[in-house]
């Protein structure tokens, strides 16, 4: 029981890690700090995984690492990092270094531009803090939950590629691929008209083993692009010094009704 919990525990959090798309970054890890006040620079290691998706890690020529900053919305992508051939990368897993001098403390992400014969595809990493930086190109200081949506523009003739939208409409218990696409809550609207509610599906769909698989029978769920931004921030406002200075604090001994006093133990023995 034991050994088998051993196996099944990377594949779990092997899952857990997937996104999207044909690869799927899952380094770094979201909200990662990063301070580079010591050395003015850092090298972050990026690493990825293939799905059974176009393109294959085989169509792959070339890569292109960005440093970016900035909403799911607006994606500025401050220098290119390095472009690399596809034999130069070693087991999916790539250093990018990166200088203080690109921009100001604030959150970032890494732009994947894989580049084939017949088309491209582009991921983002996770988003992550750099610290002690000395540029003055502005960094993006709100940490958003999500990742920016990956595109994939792979053309065959005239024809070009990209996930189908039609594919969220298929029941999830009707998909049988190894990447499955579910559908997803939109932005909601302002006013609630529904009544009462219902179940999506009646069933939710399961397996049993008696055994453990020689490979998996599914490797990721993709869901649709948001169709809104969730954003937070810190409260920029200064904060007082003292609790004296901010009305919240009192002398204690304006709230006592009653004083304090001395008495004489052998006088109230007597």
């Amino acid at each position: 029981m034991q050994l088998r919990l051993i196996y099944i525990l990377p594949i779990f959090v092997f899952l857990l890690n997937l996104v999207k798309a044909d690869l799927t970054i899952i380094t770094p890890e979201p909200g990662e700090k990063y301070d580079l006040s010591e050395t003015g620079e850092v090298s972050i290691d990026l690493s990825w995984v293939y799905l059974d998706s176009t393109p294959s890690k085989a169509d792959i020529t070339s890569f292109t690492f960005s440093l970016c900053t900035g909403p799911n919305y607006k994606i500025n992508c401050l220098a290119t990092l390095a472009k690399v051939s596809a034999a130069e990368v070693d087991s999916d897993i790539y250093k990018a270094n990166i200088l203080g001098t690109l921009g100001t403390d604030g959150v970032y992400y890494i732009q994947i531009f894989a580049q084939t014969e017949s088309g491209y595809t582009i991921h983002y990493s996770p988003k992550f803090y750099l610290e002690g930086m000395t540029g003055v190109l502005v960094a993006y200081t709100i940490m958003e939950s999500a990742d920016p949506t990956p595109e994939t523009r792979i053309t065959t003739g005239a024809v070009g590629a990209t996930i189908d939208s039609r594919s969220f409409t298929v029941p999830y218990t009707k998909q049988t691929g190894k990447a499955r696409y579910a559908p997803m809550q939109m932005q909601p609207g302002t006013k609630l008209t529904a009544k009462s509610w219902t179940r999506k599906y009646a069933t939710s769909a399961v397996t049993f083993y008696t055994s453990m698989r020689k490979s998996l029978q599914q490797v990721t769920t993709i869901t649709p692009g948001w169709s809104y931004a969730i954003s937070s921030d810190v409260n920029y406002a200064t904060h007082a010094p003292f609790p004296s200075d901010n009305g919240g604090w009192y002398d204690p001994s304006k709230r006592l009704s009653l004083t304090t006093r001395k008495i004489n133990l052998r006088k109230r023995a007597v």
